[in-house]
């Protein structure tokens, strides 16, 4: 009878060392799995920096565009009321 109790308990216990292998395994393939998240994560991140530079840079020359159009536009403005003076004197004269 000890015997049988002691073979019973000699099976559980290596069962339960098996069980105890395979936990490590999994722990270490979710481990990967979530390194690889991160990496991508980390990836996408620095991708989103790159655009958002690169948008705030066309934002710049957007800006800059519309004060030369801006300027433009104060000079035709200015050649058109010269040379309604020009049209105006000429007229007196």
């Amino acid at each position: 009878m000890k015997k049988i109790i002691a073979l019973a308990i000699a099976t559980t216990m290596v069962f339960a060392i098996a069980a105890c292998g395979d936990t490590a395994a999994e722990t270490s393939a979710v481990e990967t799995v979530a390194e690889t998240a991160v990496e991508e994560t980390v990836a996408e991140t620095e991708a989103a920096e790159e655009t958002v530079a690169e948008t705030e840079a066309a934002v710049e020359e957007t800006e800059a565009e519309v004060e030369e159009t801006e300027a433009a536009e104060e000079s035709v403005e200015e050649t058109e009321a010269a040379e309604e003076s020009v049209e105006e004197t000429e007229a007196e004269a």
